[in-house]
């Protein structure tokens, strides 16, 4: 059967859905200020947002033609095209930094799309429109910082939408269909969003296809992230660039570890690089190895190694934000426990590689092989052969390079009177440490130039990359195994869990060299004591990392409000018609006064008042029930009955008269309801009405 429309055409969109929509688009403002590490203030969005939403309200009361709905239409239209177009210049004019990355562009673009339209919301239909840009925006946020937070903000973002829903399904339909609203917003907004991400799925791969180059470099100017052509080149780039110039991470929260075991570990390391190509490392030979499954979650290699226990380490890692398909371990893994049905290692790079990607707030242990690092443990290792499978010789000379090779005539004459291989590998050390400089705002290399040469001889200027690279290379040189090994540096503790705290910021690459088979893969670090440039800019930045701490638990704390807020919301929409609330209808003193009487009466286990019966009927009925019952309350409702059946039916002058003496005696009836109650009872009585109240008796 059909529903009855009762709501004329035009009406104005509630104050409350107005209210949810400001929400709504806030939350979109701190969480792009959440996953954009790079900070910027966000009084201007707020500042549009809040006017154009009050001016919204305001000329939505008055009537309006069907032209100017039009209008508005064509503008937002226009808006959103410009927001994509002339984000610089928005930018620009409120100091807002750019950033290189298209998905911060993009960002960006529906930040102020959503801002900027908030004065066009004079209709339902273009409320509820808000919710698909911020829909759009999560998901794009989502895709490069996948966190906690994002997951909550996309619960407050479907309740506002279904806040939006309800406001514009009780406009639209009868008031009295309130179960039938709830259910239609709740339908709606499922099928759409399943249809919209099966839309998404199919039309996304032929939309990139086709104009997805076009849109991105025409119209956006920055090209894909990612080509989607293989290179025409015959010569592949390496895997790890080398001498790309100056880089910048984030402080965003990677992952939390807590360690422990007699050994400590400096280092989490993912994977390693051992083919040089002058230009950069790849992988070389590298070949995959299911692990053995002991039993659901927990993995071992095949030649696990076994040693003392004073060289283990266990590693409880949990994952914040961004999907890891490489786990990251203490050293050489020995056990593994993970939420994962597979597992593999890399060997020849040691690595342990996932089918599944592990997400934002999952969990894995690692128990693994830290190699001794005493001098003089090291020292007796045995010399190794000149030939060695683990790595790869420095690459051949090309033609037209000088002859003889700068790089080896500087490694013998640093090696060739060291008696053990470790008194090799710390002149190396000593030497890049002594005569280079550490500096993350290095200039590029050139492209022609061999990078370690170029790095030791020219710039000797570098960070972890290339201080890693020059000596792995030179410890190939001088015939030592050696490779380099991409993870994170652990350097930064939580005071108050002792656990580490892994950024962006914390990535590194140093040098690992082989010591033999009963020792194995020892790091070394050719950054540690070398010179830094720009020290008082880092120190700089180390003190205002307090500050940005504290600003980025102030966004969360926002951002629980938020949810809490609109999760409060949808809860008042989903039983208030259950419970009769925001009925308006006007009552008078007289009957307000009734109903705390009757109210009393019901808590003492008396019946509501029947359909039509009178106050006189039904106080005269209770008062027997009561008196029946032996309750102390019984007198005194007799007592207060013809007083408050005058008051009721009196005129408004005698009403007035009247209405202390009633009110007092109603209070006393109150007090002694409750003492006869107790605590106790009174709770049970309270819960029984309230039930009866929503389901019926």
């Amino acid at each position: 059967m059909a529903l009855e429309r009762t709501a004329p055409r035009g009406t104005a969109p509630p104050l409350a859905a107005y209210g949810a929509v400001w929400l709504l688009t806030l939350a979109s403002v701190l969480v792009v200020q959440l996953a954009r590490v790079m900070e910027f203030s966000a009084l201007p969005f707020v500042g549009v947002l809040t006017l154009g939403t009050l001016f919204s309200a305001w000329v939505s009361r008055f009537p309006l033609s069907e032209g100017v709905r039009l209008m508005c239409g064509f503008g937002d239209g226009a808006l959103a095209l410009f927001c994509l177009i002339g984000q610089p210049l928005l930018n620009s004019l409120f100091g807002i930094g750019a950033d290189a990355a298209v998905e911060t562009y993009l960002s960006l673009a529906f930040l102020w799309y959503l801002c900027l339209r908030s004065p066009l919301m004079i209709t339902m239909s273009a409320l509820v429109f808000q919710s698909v840009p911020a829909l759009a925006l999560f998901g794009l946020v989502a895709t490069y910082m996948l966190a906690a937070q994002i997951l909550w903000l996309f619960v407050l973002m479907l309740l506002a939408m279904l806040f939006l829903m309800l406001a514009s399904h009780r406009l639209e339909w009868a008031r009295t269909h309130a179960v039938l609203e709830t259910g239609y917003a709740l339908r709606t907004v499922i099928a759409t969003g399943v249809l919209t991400a099966l839309m998404a799925f199919l039309a996304a791969p032929l939309l990139a296809l086709t104009i997805g180059q076009f849109v991105s470099s025409v119209v956006v100017g920055m090209p894909f992230r990612a080509a989607m052509r293989a290179p025409t080149s015959q010569e592949m780039p390496p895997e790890l660039q080398v001498g790309v110039g100056a880089v910048a991470l984030s402080k965003q929260e990677i992952l939390r570890v807590r360690i422990e075991g007699v050994a400590q570990p400096r280092y989490l390391r993912a994977e390693s690089y051992n083919l040089y190509t002058g230009r950069g490392w790849n992988r070389g030979r590298v070949y995959y190895e299911d692990l053995l499954s002991l039993e659901q979650g927990v993995f071992v290699p095949m030649r696990a190694p076994q040693p003392p226990s004073e060289y283990l380490v266990t590693a409880t890692i949990r994952l914040s934000s961004g999907w890891h398909r490489y786990l990251y371990a203490p050293g050489f893994p020995v056990r593994v426990e993970a939420p994962l049905r597979a597992l593999q290692y890399a060997y020849y790079t040691d690595a342990l590689v996932s089918y599944r990607p592990l997400g934002a707030g999952e969990t894995y242990t690692v128990q693994a092989y830290l190699p001794p690092e005493e001098p003089a443990v090291l020292r007796q290792a045995p010399p190794l052969p000149s030939r060695f499978a683990f790595t790869m010789p420095p690459r051949p000379r090309r033609a037209g390079e000088p002859q003889p090779d700068p790089v080896r005539e500087l490694v013998y004459r640093l090696t060739y009177n060291q008696p053990t291989q470790y008194d090799k590998v710390m002149a190396l050390v000593r030497y890049i440490e002594q005569n280079t400089a550490y500096n993350l705002n290095v200039e590029p290399y050139p492209p022609e130039v061999d990078a370690v040469e170029y790095f030791l001889f020219e710039a000797k200027q570098g960070y972890c990359v290339e201080f890693a690279t020059a000596l792995a290379v030179m410890c190939q040189y001088a015939g030592i195994p050696a490779r380099v090994t991409s993870g994170f540096i652990l350097q930064e503790r939580d005071p108050e869990t002792g656990e580490y705290i892994v950024r962006e910021e914390h990535r590194h690459l140093w040098t690992e060299v082989f010591f033999g088979r009963e020792i194995g893969w020892v790091a070394f670090d050719a950054t540690q004591n070398a010179p830094v440039i720009d020290a008082g800019t880092s120190a700089a930045q180390q003190a205002d990392e307090a500050t940005r701490q504290a600003r980025r638990e102030w966004l969360q704390r926002t951002l629980d409000l938020l949810i809490g807020a609109m999760a409060l919301t949808i809860l008042y929409l989903l039983i208030a018609p259950r419970l009769g609330w925001g009925e308006r209808s006007a009552v008078s003193r007289p009957q307000r006064l009734y109903r705390r009487l009757v109210f009393a009466l019901r808590l003492l286990g008396a019946p509501p008042p029947a359909v039509g019966q009178t106050p006189r009927a039904y106080l005269s009925q209770v008062a027997d029930a009561l008196q029946r019952q032996g309750s102390a309350a019984a007198p005194l409702l007799d007592a207060l009955a013809p007083a408050l059946t005058e008051y009721l039916y009196a005129t408004p002058h005698s009403s007035a008269a009247l209405e202390a003496q009633v009110a007092q005696q109603t209070r006393l009836l109150q007090r002694r309801a409750l003492q006869e109650l107790g605590a106790r009872r009174l709770i049970l009585r309270l819960l029984e009405l309230g039930r009866q109240k929503v389901y019926g008796s």
